[in-house]
């Protein structure tokens, strides 16, 4: 038998009295008292088999989240991409019949396929997105029934992505939940959301004007009055403001209750990330048959070129980074501890902004942005062409249809983190093959339509009329990494601004590999096929595109490239294959790269540090060196073999000195700024050591378990 775990329902109890409000306080106290539905979590005792087997007797139990593709993170190219079965028996309580059942899936890789009891109940393609299903009508009450899910992670030209070199990981990745509720119900079926959305209209430091909008599910009861009621309090958990609207007999399309908020206090990004808590109420008669709690926060958002984005009517600058969602290891089977792990990655780098890369992260990815003030960049799924063999757009009815639906997903999904301000459209398409500018165009309008309170935005690497559909595009560049130098992002900032800064509102993103198993003291840009990526070309390609554009005006901000390495089986270039190695930190976690301390250097205030640059180049064969260090102090000290050196200031994070004498041997080198330290180990070989080494000496490769 299966006993089921109930997730926590968070609704708080806080409400004010008086005779205006007391048929509102009646119907929110039923509300309190009734939770209305029900959610329980199925993520363990799936048995799961591979598609070839197709048998459970073949399977092995797995709990979620969980992906089949370890041979995948092992860099094999020909990783399997085809069906996983997941199986599981769930105990459905005769007490349940006449309410209703849900089966929402959380994140399934790409195309999947649910059954209940050997009945097909429906299939859902796209892998980003949840997705929800009712099984009222296929269960058996008080009995034991049988689930299955198929996945499918094959390539198809009519699922998107269909395009670029991130691993497509199969599997139930995130979690399948079971939701109970009354007949009539906030509807769980729209478009895998909650069903409830909270629309700002008017957003100032002086009044928020806005309404929630509930999706109802079910015959509204004829002999009986109905009503949604809401109730708005704030981080005191006092009441704001309430209202309850009546449901007109036979309606049953989304009812919108209005709201207004005095004197708001705006979320207002990592300077104040204010949240609302508002309570959902579904009543019939006396009874609240259903209730949800959402947490939001209002902001306005705009961005003007020359002068970038406007959050709340102040400038906010953008200091970002590129998120995959995958490690090493797990895949994109992502726990929450792992997802907070990442996080805490990022808030350490002093970033105040996130671009997710390829489609949608996890809802608590979101949560954690929320109570942070990270501005996100959630990108849709339509990706440009890497390989020859990617068909990047498709110009098909049924390839429209599915990218269509998945934007839709997507949008109402995340509909109520204020966390994110920019609908990614596209990223890096080109012009070879079908041309994608008119359903590009119909996504824009498309997410404008359901979305008008926030942005739309791109990434581009090339000229095009594409450039000119979103609000906002983020030119990415490769400068001194496919070709030329890194200063060359400087003349390309100057003819921009001539050429493009009253037109286009931009920002500037960048990219370059390094393995921190590749070191040597030279200075020279690697080939970005070669399996010789040098950690001190990354630094150094990361250290002059931010000499060149920190303080840069006319632009919305900057986006590094990428925060994490991520699975790639196809790539066969760096440390080794299958793995992206262009992140600032490495794919299992383990390993800050230099590049990454140049940012907390520049964009961290709060946290003191010292980082000593090229300590894994611990093996030299000249005896004088240079030693840089990045801090966000304003002075460092240098401490060569246990003597003071000096102290140096610096006003852009970068402490420099050169022509330092080391000896023969071990050479011990610690960088001190008040209680923050740092310390390396240098061996400097003598002539006839260093001679003999350079005879032997061959790149450390790295092989990805």
């Amino acid at each position: 038998m299966i006993i089921f775990r109930k997730l926590p329902n968070f609704v708080e109890v806080s409400m004010k009295k008086g005779l205006k409000y007391l048929f509102l306080v009646v119907a929110l106290l039923f509300c309190y008292a009734s939770w209305g539905r029900d959610i329980y979590s199925l993520n363990r005792r799936w048995t799961f088999s591979i598609g070839h087997t197709n048998s459970t007797s073949h399977g092995k139990e797995v709990n979620l989240p969980h992906t089949w593709n370890n041979d995948a993170m092992m860099g094999k190219t020909d990783y399997y991409r085809g069906e996983g079965y997941y199986d599981r028996s769930v105990n459905i309580p005769a007490e349940w019949n006449g309410k209703r059942l849900f089966l929402r899936v959380l994140g399934a890789n790409s195309v999947a396929n649910l059954f209940v009891n050997g009945r097909h109940v429906g299939e859902h393609r796209g892998g980003n997105s949840s997705f929800t299903f009712e099984v009222t009508d296929f269960v058996k009450f008080g009995q034991t029934n049988m689930l299955r899910i198929v996945v499918n992670n094959s390539p198809r030209l009519d699922v998107l992505p269909t395009a670029g070199t991130a691993n497509r990981y199969g599997g139930l990745y995130r979690g399948v939940e079971l939701i109970v509720t009354d007949s009539f119900a906030i509807s769980p079926l729209e478009q895998g959301s909650d069903g409830v959305w909270v629309e700002q209209h008017k957003v100032s430091r002086e009044r928020v004007e806005g309404a929630v909008r509930v999706a109802l599910s079910g015959l509204k009861p004829a002999t009986e009055d109905c009503s949604v009621a809401i109730r708005i309090t704030d981080e005191n958990e006092e009441l704001i403001t309430d209202n309850i609207v009546s449901i007109p007999a036979n309606y049953n399309k989304a009812i919108e209750v209005p709201f207004t908020i005095e004197n708001p206090t705006l979320w207002n990004g990592v300077h104040n990330p204010y949240m609302y808590d508002i309570d959902v109420c579904l009543n019939v008669g006396s009874r609240v048959i259903d209730s949800l709690s959402i947490s939001t926060g209002f902001r306005s958002l705009e961005v003007k070129p020359q002068q970038g984005l406007i959050l709340n009517g102040e400038p906010y600058p953008l200091r970002g980074a590129v998120i995959h969602r995958d490690r090493a290891m797990g895949g994109n089977a992502l726990t929450p501890l792992q997802i907070e792990e990442d996080f805490n990655i990022l808030l350490e780098m002093g970033a105040n902004a996130v671009r997710i890369d390829g489609g949608q992260h996890a809802q608590y990815f979101y949560d954690l942005c929320d109570r942070n003030g990270i501005l996100v960049w959630s990108d849709f799924p339509l990706q440009g062409q890497v390989l020859a063999t990617d068909c990047q757009y498709v110009g098909t009815e049924e390839y429209h249809k599915n990218g269509s639906a998945q934007l839709e997903e997507s949008i109402l999904q995340l509909y109520n983190h204020p966390s994110i301000a920019f609908w990614g459209i596209f990223s890096k398409l080109n012009y070879r093959g079908d041309d994608p500018t008119e359903y590009v165009r119909l996504l824009n309008d498309k997410t404008k339509a359901l979305d008008p309170s926030r942005l739309t935005a791109a990434v581009s690497n090339q000229d095009g009329e594409l450039n000119f559909i979103t609000d906002v595009v983020i030119f990415e560049h490769s400068f001194g990494w496919g070709s030329g130098s890194p200063d060359d992002i400087a003349l390309w900032c100057d003819q921009f601004k001539k050429q493009w800064g009253t037109k286009i509102c931009s920002g500037v993103s960048f990219v370059a590999g390094g393995s921190i198993y590749h070191q040597d003291g030279k200075l020279e840009r690697p080939t970005v096929d070669s399996q010789w990526h040098p950690e001190g070309w990354q630094t150094h390609l990361h250290e002059r595109y931010m000499h060149h554009l920190q303080g840069q005006e006319g632009f919305i901000g900057i986006f590094a490239t990428n925060l994490f390495e991520f699975g790639a089986a196809t790539l066969t270039s760096g440390d080794g294959k299958g793995v992206d190695d262009t992140g600032l930190v490495t794919f299992d976690r383990k390993d800050k790269k230099d590049a990454f301390y140049l940012y907390k250097a520049l964009w961290n205030t709060t946290d003191p540090f010292v980082h000593i640059v090229g300590r894994r180049y611990d093996t030299r064969t000249e005896s004088v060196q240079s030693i840089k260090i990045y801090s966000n102090q304003a002075e460092v000290d240098l401490v060569l073999n246990d003597f003071p050196v000096s102290t140096k200031t610096s006003g852009n994070g970068i402490f420099i000195w050169e022509n330092l004498e080391l000896q023969p041997g071990i050479n011990r080198i610690e960088a001190r700024s008040g209680w923050a330290t740092d310390k390396i180990s240098i061996f400097v070989e003598s002539d006839a050591m260093g001679r003999a080494a350079a005879k032997h000496m061959a790149p450390h490769r790295r092989t990805n378990l």
